[in-house]
């Protein structure tokens, strides 16, 4: 049996390596190369308090993190106010093919609902089969898209 805990503005996360360790698995998935420091930064930096972002970890019942999702509040004038964008959403490779990943999602869509979100979206890559299910099975319209973006 699992738990999920939502963190919005608090760094006092539970299994703190163990996310740490989680993140950086996905990173490496997505192809980016980023050590346990820069990590550890980054999460501080999505926690400050004037930040629209929330973290989701899913913990085992002896408290190891195993899965994650974060995203952020965003304001969308073709979504009619607020919604939530989907960033991430990991599993641990020993956690998979559980229903985790399913049950972070509906956790992650109920949170948004209650914070006032009216949409969520996020963005897979093409050649991930395995996501692009999860997300058809649970309701989510697959769309073709160009993703455009640049670092300032």
């Amino acid at each position: 049996m699992s738990y999920i805990v939502s963190y919005q503005h608090d760094g006092n996360i539970l299994d703190y390596e163990g996310l740490i360790t989680l993140v950086q698995q996905q990173m490496s998935f997505i192809g980016y190369r980023q050590n346990r420091d820069e990590i550890a930064s980054e999460i501080r930096n999505s926690m400050k308090e004037e930040s629209r972002s929330a973290l989701f970890v899913a913990y085992e019942e002896d408290g190891t993190a195993m899965g994650f999702a974060y995203g952020n509040i965003c304001c969308g004038l073709e979504t009619r106010g607020d919604y939530f964008w989907l960033n991430e959403l990991f599993v641990s490779v020993g956690c998979r093919q559980q229903g985790l990943g399913s049950e972070l999602l509906r956790y992650v869509q109920t949170w948004a609902k209650e914070h006032g979100c009216a949409y969520l979206a996020l963005v897979t890559h093409p050649n991930n089969k395995k996501a692009q299910a999860l997300y058809r099975d649970l309701g989510f319209e697959l769309e073709p898209l160009v993703w455009v973006d640049t670092y300032l």
